[in-house]
């Protein structure tokens, strides 16, 4: 999601000689879905490199996904299905999460130079869109914990720990540029809108048991 180096592993998957469908599921997001089937449907296409999602149901992403494992050397960064809790109800296979601190995530996201107009909309970043931010955080880490406890081969990679991660999980070629952002929350939030995000999603980060969150 937003802030949590998604467009960095999009580019480091294509320097390694991968094909990347960059976020086609975005199209489930409200935005897209206030445009219309037809909207939908030529986004996705756009966004997956001429793939198509031939129903709005559980099949299609299923079928999505299995075209998209039997391509050579393609993958995608998704951005919606997993905080809607779909991935779970699809046929297994790998799923890597990437995931940064809620409340250092949220501020990277609401920067004026990425989607900070976002936030804007909603009263800017210390305004109720943190709790809607930091609901979505939540989802996405319940995905991940329900998909491991069910027996997936999921994995979490943590954005301040990307490279040891990835390499762990033998991926480490694609982290060979890796420049870590510090978290700069304050002041850029307010220390009740950080207090917020985390106790938002206190219950699931101590699940997931990254030391530094």
């Amino acid at each position: 999601m937003g802030g949590s180096g998604s467009t960095y592993l999009r580019h480091a998957l294509g320097r390694a000689g991968l094909a990347v469908h960059n976020k086609p599921d975005i199209v489930h997001h409200r935005h897209w879905v206030k445009q219309g089937r037809a909207a939908q449907h030529a986004e996705f296409m756009r966004r997956a490199d001429g793939c198509t999602l031939d129903t709005t149901g559980i099949a299609g992403i299923q079928r999505y996904l299995d075209r998209l494992a039997s391509a050579p050397a393609t993958t995608a960064v998704l951005s919606t299905w997993a905080e809607q809790h779909l991935l779970r109800h699809t046929g297994r296979r790998r799923v890597v999460f990437l995931l940064r601190e809620p409340a250092a995530a949220y501020r990277s996201m609401c920067e004026p130079g990425r989607h900070g107009d976002i936030a804007d909309e909603y009263g800017g970043p210390d305004s109720w869109f943190a709790v809607f931010y930091a609901e979505r955080w939540r989802k996405i880490a319940e995905e991940y914990l329900t998909m491991r406890a069910a027996g997936w081969d999921v994995l979490l990679w943590s954005y301040e720990h990307l490279p040891e991660h990835a390499r762990r999980d033998g991926y480490g070629e694609i982290v060979t540029e890796w420049r870590r952002s510090a978290p700069r929350l304050r002041p850029a939030l307010r220390d009740e809108t950080i207090d917020l995000i985390r106790r938002c999603t206190g219950e699931v980060r101590k699940a997931l048991d990254i030391s530094d969150w």
